[in-house]
C-alpha cells in the first residue's frame, strides 16, 4: 500500500512473548507520554510504513485529496530512466483513505483505498482529443504481525491483496485488472530522544496471472523540531523483474517502474488530528507519467 498512519508502539514486554495489542501493568505517564509522543513523530509516514502495531480496537485513519499533473512521460522502451519524452497529458484528482486497525495478539488490519477521476489528453493533427474516467481505482488490504515491538525498534511482517477493483476496460484504464499479492517487511526506528525517525519497507508484488512481478520498497526519515510538527521525508522505488511478451493491452499499468520522492509536514492540533501536506515527485521511471502531485488530509487517531 504505495503504497503515505499511525505508528504507534506497544508497550516493552518481556524476551520471548508476542506483542497481544493490550498493555498490562501500571499505564504510567512515561509509558503514555512515549506513545504520543512516537505517534505524532512518525504519523506523517505512510500506511506502508508503519511496523508498530496498535493496540487492539485502535488505530488511526488518515483520509486525502490527492492531485497529480503531468505533462511529460519517462520513456516505454529501454531501461530506467530520467529521461522524458512528451506525450499525452495526464491529471487525476482522488480520495484516498489509508489506515490501520488493531486487532489484538500482535495483528493489525492495514487499508489503502482508492476512487478518482483521471483525465488525459493528446494531440491528433492541430486538435486536442480528451478522454477520461471515474470510479474506483483499485484497492488493497492487508494483514500485519508484529514481531519485535519495542519503543525504539520494531518490525512486522504484512501479506497484502491487491483487489482489482478499478476497471480496466475504460479509457483510460482505472486499474490492471488483475488479482495480485504483495508480501512485505516492515522495520522501523526511533533515535535522537525520539526526535528523529527511520522507516522501510521492502516486498514484491506479485500478479497471480503470472505475467508480472516488481520488487517495491519505501523508505521514509523524519524529525520533530517543535512539539506537534513533523518534517519527513519518503524515497518510493518500483522496478518490474519478471515480465512476460504477450502482455494484454489491459494490463499495461503492470509494466510500469519508478523512482519517486516526496516530503510532509504535520501538525498535531490534537492528540486526535494532525493535518498534514504532502508533496511527491517522479524523477526516474519507464512506461509511467513523469510528474508532480499535491495531496491534503488529515491523520485521525481512535
Amino acid at each position: 500500500m504505495t503504497h503515505p498512519a499511525s505508528t504507534r508502539p506497544t508497550a516493552t514486554r518481556p524476551t520471548g512473548t508476542r506483542p497481544t495489542g493490550t498493555r498490562r501493568g501500571h499505564p504510567s505517564w512515561r509509558l503514555r507520554a512515549l506513545a504520543l509522543a512516537s505517534g505524532a513523530i512518525l504519523a506523517p509516514l505512510p500506511a506502508r510504513a508503519d511496523p508498530w502495531v496498535p493496540a487492539a480496537g485502535t488505530g488511526e485513519i488518515k483520509p486525502m485529496l490527492r492531485y497529480f499533473d503531468a505533462n511529460t512521460a519517462f520513456s516505454p522502451t529501454g531501461g530506467f530512466t530520467s529521461n522524458t519524452v512528451s506525450g499525452p497529458t495526464e491529471t487525476e484528482t482522488q480520495i484516498r483513505i489509508t489506515g490501520e486497525h488493531g486487532l489484538g495478539h500482535g495483528f493489525s488490519l492495514e487499508y489503502d483505498l482508492r476512487d478518482g477521476f483521471l483525465r488525459k489528453t493528446r494531440v491528433k493533427g492541430k486538435k486536442d482529443i480528451t478522454t477520461s474516467a471515474a470510479g474506483l481505482r483499485d484497492q488493497e488490504i492487508g494483514l500485519n504481525y508484529g514481531l519485535t515491538q519495542r519503543p525504539d525498534f520494531a518490525d512486522s511482517v504484512t501479506f497484502n491483496v491487491v483487489l482489482p477493483t478499478g476497471t480496466a476496460g475504460s479509457l483510460p484504464a482505472l486499474g490492471t485488472g488483475r488479482w495480485a499479492v504483495e508480501p512485505d517487511f516492515q522495520i522501523g526506528t526511533r533515535f535522537a530522544g525520539g526526535h528523529a525517525h527511520l522507516t522501510g519497507t521492502f516486498g514484491p508484488r506479485i500478479f497471480l496471472d503470472g505475467l508480472t512481478t516488481q520488487l517495491r520498497g519505501t523508505v521514509g526519515i523524519g524529525v520533530s523540531p517543535l512539539r506537534g510538527l513533523t518534517l519527513s521525508a519518503t524515497a518510493f522505488y518500483v522496478r518490474t523483474v519478471v515480465q512476460r511478451h504477450s502482455i494484454p493491452v489491459a494490463a499495461d499499468g503492470e509494466l510500469y517502474n519508478v523512482f519517486r520522492l516526496g516530503g510532509t509536514i504535520s501538525y498535531r492540533l490534537t492528540p486526535r488530528f494532525a493535518p498534514f501536506f504532502e508533496y511527491e515527485r517522479y524523477l526516474a521511471g519507464k512506461r509511467i507519467h513523469a510528474g508532480e502531485r499535491f495531496v491534503l488530509g488529515v491523520a485521525i487517531k481512535y
